[in-house]
């Protein structure tokens, strides 16, 4: 037999088995590609697997939180930008306000705690408490001259701390010490007035 007819013979019987390229080696046929057109219609529009958009909406600050216009802004900004809804934002708001609450508590306990202290104190408390607290503020009035002093420790509360009002208090009775000097001038034998405030210093 010829090689030609031998070629026309197994294309013949290729066309009767119905083999193709993409029939399997064991006789079996794989599923054919699908058309690029119905692979776009199967697939889902892009628009449809983004995240919806939130309601639009303004959170305020509840009653009691001294939060400023400008952070209370940013803080919508922030929410908006990470797709938070209403409810969300206001839990995060609520959050920050717990937190506040909590702080202030501990400030007040704190604050109530130190002035237990002085007045327990051996050397500051006692009978010699309204009278020390007195020469406290008459030495920070003396050298708090623009009050900006005076302004941080009532925001951060040190102005109750003990250790605080007894260097306010020795500053306080040191000029008041100094302004009882006879009339024939200064006293000689006083100290400095760094020596009588800070003796260990030295």
């Amino acid at each position: 037999m010829s090689e030609e007819t031998h070629a026309a013979n197994a294309a013949e019987n290729t066309e009767e088995q119905g083999t193709t390229l993409l029939t399997a080696p064991d006789g079996d046929k794989t599923e054919e590609a699908k058309p690029a057109e119905e692979n776009k219609a199967d697939a889902k529009p892009a628009e449809e697997s983004k995240p919806a958009e939130p309601e639009a909406y303004e959170l305020k600050a509840p009653d009691g939180y001294p939060m400023g216009e400008a952070e209370l802004k940013q803080l919508n900004v922030m929410c908006r930008a990470a797709k938070l809804s209403k409810e969300q934002g206001e839990a995060v708001l609520k959050y920050m306000h717990g937190n506040y609450t909590a702080y202030q508590e501990s400030q007040a306990a704190q604050l109530k705690k130190w002035v237990e202290e002085a007045k327990a104190d051996k050397e500051f408390g006692g009978d010699n408490f309204d009278a020390n607290v007195a020469d406290a503020k008459r030495g920070l009035a003396t050298f708090d001259t623009d009050g900006s002093i005076r302004a941080m420790l009532e925001e951060t509360g040190y102005g109750s701390n003990p250790a605080v009002l007894k260097i306010f208090a020795r500053v306080g009775k040191a000029l008041g010490e100094d302004r009882l000097v006879g009339s024939g001038g200064k006293n000689q034998n006083e100290k400095p007035l760094e020596d009588r405030l800070w003796p260990d210093m030295k």
